[in-house]
């Protein structure tokens, strides 16, 4: 755990205390982001997948120094993230109405698993405790 020197309300120094899962969020979000299936990847520039990660490695670091503006980032992509996910998952992974159309598998797996994990990151980060912690 970092600990990070503050001053409370009164003056007196206090040791705020980064969890080791908020080192582990800051380093790992990345993931729900860029899963995709293996056939889009093949069609994708680099250069589009290097702009997400670059503003995730920034926003890591906000959430490694605990800047509040890092959680509501933090929050905020990962439930646009989680929609976004839905939305393209009901438009594609449902076969159409025509006859022998077959369910896009590989899109529906990872959505479900970048979803899963957008949830779990959404849930820690925007609890009471983590939220103090971030505002203190």
């Amino acid at each position: 755990m970092l600990r990070h020197r503050i001053l409370n309300r009164k003056g007196v120094e206090v040791k705020k205390r980064r969890p080791v899962l908020i080192t582990v969020i800051a380093i790992v979000q990345i993931i729900p982001v860029l899963l995709l299936p293996p056939e889009s990847l093949r069609f994708i520039n680099r250069l589009f997948l290097l702009i997400p990660v670059l503003i995730f490695m920034l926003l890591g670091w906000g959430l490694l120094t605990l800047q509040p503006v890092a959680r509501m980032l933090t929050i905020f992509l990962h439930g646009f993230s989680v929609i976004v996910r839905l939305l393209v998952t009901l438009a594609r992974v449902v076969p159409s109405k025509k006859a022998g159309t077959p369910a896009d598998v590989p899109l529906f797996v990872t959505s479900v698993l970048s979803i899963a994990l957008s949830v779990l990151i959404l849930l820690y980060v925007d609890r009471p405790d983590t939220q103090l912690l971030f505002e203190a």
